[in-house]
């Protein structure tokens, strides 16, 4: 549906997009995660047809979007962006904010409509408020629904999640499973915190300094992460060179600069393993993060629901010799 090529952008001779390719298909989620600076929001505009690329293109149903210094209205009646700032009307209710996208229809219809949207994305208790009466969470659920009003085929969002807590992560989250199912709309989203994108999205790409360099699965990326910088990005991770794992009571490598991660998961608390200190110890709600040391240089990040341990401990690790996953840097 939706397909970007080689896309790049620079900004006083610093790339912020360096030729990016990707795309986008009905009912599917994609994620881009990337740390501040790596030109995800260039990207997005880029895809939404409000910023010029300085080369590569966008296509809708094979047909290139032109950018805004080639049209009087920037943008594409197929794609919406949702912004950080939601850029809500601050003057007008919740309900006339979503009305305001559907101006142009019937008025049956765009009843029906906002009644339909004020309940997938939970907001019919308070719909005659203004925004500014209104939670974080709230305006943000209203941005998406006044967006996706009159069925655009694509869903751009920035940072959907960042100023959410985490009940209204929850709810955010959940509505965008609910859209793509419900409208079959196309949906990207970027963000710097991968635990949402990791539960939802159909496929996940890794932004770094304006080059998406991974890009795949959730599961493969967590599991199979090209670089170090995509291990950390996703999730918990240990990163040790392969020198050290003898330490971890593994074989011998035979090329001992070679970078290795482990995830947590994959750490396991066993009399029968190597002993380690307890160097830290914090409580997750259903289980504990650990961090045992090893030795000078080597210290594993474990997870464990015990709750008898404590910080200065001596405890014996095992790790799982087959989720050792070697890194290209």
């Amino acid at each position: 549906m939706l397909q970007a090529t080689h896309l790049t952008k620079t900004y006083g001779g610093i790339a912020a997009v360096r030729s990016v390719s990707i795309e986008l298909k009905p009912g599917e989620i994609v994620a881009l995660v990337g740390a501040s600076g790596s030109g995800k929001s260039t990207l997005l505009s880029m895809l939404a047809g409000l910023t010029d690329a300085d080369s590569g293109d966008v296509r809708i149903q094979g047909e290139r979007i032109p950018g805004p210094s080639e049209v009087l209205v920037p943008g594409h009646d197929a794609i919406r962006l949702v912004h950080q700032e939601y850029q809500l009307m601050p003057n007008v209710s919740v309900r006339e904010n979503i009305t305001y996208a559907l101006r142009f229809f019937e008025k049956n219809y765009r009843d029906f409509r906002v009644n339909e949207l004020l309940t997938l994305c939970r907001l019919t208790d308070v719909q005659d408020r203004l925004p500014r009466q209104v939670s974080g969470g709230e305006k943000q659920r209203t941005a998406i629904a006044r967006a996706i009003a009159d069925k655009p085929a694509i869903l751009l969002l920035d940072e959907p999640f960042s100023h959410l807590d985490l009940p209204n992560r929850l709810i955010v989250r959940d509505l965008l499973f609910d859209l793509v199912r419900s409208e079959s709309t196309a949906c990207l989203f970027v963000t710097h915190d991968s635990s949402d994108a990791l539960s939802i999205a159909n496929q996940l790409g890794i932004l770094r300094d304006g080059r998406l360099i991974q890009f795949g699965t959730p599961t493969d990326i967590y599991r199979q992460p090209a670089t170090s910088y995509a291990a950390r990005m996703t999730g918990l991770v240990t990163i040790v060179k392969a020198k050290h794992l003898p330490v971890l009571g593994l074989p011998a490598s035979d090329h001992p600069e070679t970078l290795i991660c482990l995830r947590p998961e994959h750490v396991h608390l066993d009399d029968s393993g190597v002993e380690g200190q307890l160097r830290a110890l914090f409580f997750k709600g259903s289980h504990y993060e650990l961090e045992v040391e090893l030795s000078r240089y080597v210290c594993l990040r474990a997870l464990s629901t015990r709750n008898d341990l404590q910080i200065g401990q001596r405890v014996r690790i095992r790790v799982d010799e087959k989720a050792v996953w070697k890194l290209n840097r």
